[in-house]
């Protein structure tokens, strides 16, 4: 009888500890697709401010060279997106860069990310967690251009690239191929990328 008794205490102490241990990866993963969700969001956010900025002057000669997204470009180029975790935004351009070179490999042509604006967005609430994503963006020239200046857009379309960076190494972006013609800017493509 003891036995039975001490073998029920053991099958029941053992489904406790199985459900606890369940319980707490349920959470870690509603949490994880939370952030997820919440950085995809940031990111295409982050595309549309820029799509905006680019409207705010459509037949400028200064995109991709010059111009900023208003509001998002004062502070250091390290943003901290959680405890201890850190961007860096020139390192990130150095790596867009790099990969440009090895995807587009077009000499003179060969697009030239330039960072445009980051930050927290505008429109998250005054009281949002300091977790909340941070978002950054950048604008190049497409690669069809073929006017020798990667600086200079000849052909009226631009690549416009948004993301967005959370704590717990959440990160999602997305690219968008925009047309500039008759004062206004249509947006031609809209991606995520991985």
């Amino acid at each position: 009888m003891m036995l039975l008794v001490t073998t029920l205490a053991l099958g029941v102490a053992s489904l406790c500890g199985g459900l606890a241990v369940l319980a707490h990866t349920e959470r870690v993963i509603a949490h994880t697709h939370l952030r997820a969700v919440q950085t995809a969001y940031a990111a295409d956010a982050a595309g549309r401010l820029a799509v905006a900025a680019v409207s705010l002057a459509p037949e400028s000669a200064q995109w991709p060279s010059l111009g900023d997204v208003g509001g998002l470009t004062a502070g250091s180029r390290l943003m901290a997106v959680g405890p201890g975790e850190l961007v860096d935004l020139d390192g990130r351009t150095l790596e867009l860069n790099q990969a440009a070179a090895r995807d587009w490999p077009l000499g003179a042509d060969t697009p030239r990310w330039r960072l445009m604006g980051w930050g927290r967005l505008p429109i998250a609430p005054a009281g949002a967690a300091p977790t909340a994503p941070r978002v950054a963006m950048w604008v190049a020239d497409d690669v069809m251009d073929r006017d020798g200046a990667a600086g200079d857009d000849a052909n009226g379309v631009i690549m416009i690239r948004g993301e967005a960076f959370a704590a717990g190494g959440a990160a999602s972006a997305v690219i968008a191929h925009v047309r500039r013609e008759a004062g206004r800017v249509r947006v031609l493509s809209w991606r995520p990328v991985s």
